[in-house]
């Protein structure tokens, strides 16, 4: 690996953890760094007080130690809110941004505010209560993320979720605004059923000149489809070469 290099940026999304790219990255040709967010595996932290904040600057270290040049951030689920902030933090580093059925940021809003409302709601409620968080119920993950997995795969997933930081999902961002000049990619995941067809929609019509790809494929394209995502992914990071 070289410097000038182009890499990925594998940012998981909520109770997961570097682990889940594991089938991804062997496909990869280009670079390619798997975080983990405050509160899990290399990142251990209080869950009680772990900020959005605090995950935008874990990144950040963790990026700027690594030894590539430039790098093309890929957010899945719940971290699309991190990136705009991210683009910030890392500046001219950034060459591509893929979002893979991520959750769209809006000023001063949380990710909880994205939820429909009567989510939202149970959710604040259920933090108050459990302030250091909760795991969400296996058996709704198995249905509404692991749809398209085999039952291998899936207890797999299953067993390696981790408890949320509260924080990550309450805090506001601190920015919505995308740095303009970085190409903006959407992965689109025809059978997610994480999201209303609607409020997917309506995410990805709020992104600035956005390229949206289709994939056949569940919230976990990963785990599903590592060759076909592997294959975006690294077209993507050749094209940030090539400028």
């Amino acid at each position: 690996m070289s410097h000038s290099d182009t890499g990925c940026v594998l940012i998981h999304g909520s109770e997961l953890g570097a682990w889940l790219w594991e089938p991804l990255v062997g496909e990869l040709a280009a670079p390619a760094l798997a975080i983990d967010l405050p509160g899990r595996g290399s990142r251990p932290a209080d869950r009680r007080t772990a900020t959005l904040d605090d995950a935008v600057r874990s990144v950040t270290d963790d990026v700027n130690a690594w030894d590539v040049g430039r790098v093309v951030l890929v957010a899945h689920s719940f971290s699309g809110v991190l990136v705009p902030a991210l683009t910030q933090s890392l500046g001219e580093r950034v060459g591509a941004v893929v979002l893979v059925g991520a959750a769209v940021p809006k000023e001063g809003k949380s990710w909880v505010d994205l939820l429909p409302l009567t989510q939202r709601l149970l959710l604040r409620a259920m933090y108050k209560v459990r302030p250091a968080g909760l795991l969400s119920p296996a058996s709704d993950n198995r249905t509404s993320l692991c749809n398209d997995l085999d039952e291998e795969t899936t207890a797999w997933f299953l067993q390696r979720r981790v408890i949320e930081a509260p924080g990550h999902l309450l805090d506001p961002v601190s920015t919505a605004t995308f740095m303009p000049g970085v190409p903006l990619h959407y992965i689109r995941l025809l059978k997610d059923r994480t999201i209303s067809e609607a409020a997917r929609q309506q995410g990805i019509d709020s992104l600035p000149g956005v390229h949206v790809h289709d994939l056949d494929s569940g919230h976990l394209p990963m785990l599903s489809q590592p060759t076909a995502l592997a294959n975006l992914l690294d077209e993507t990071a050749g094209s940030v070469n090539d400028r």
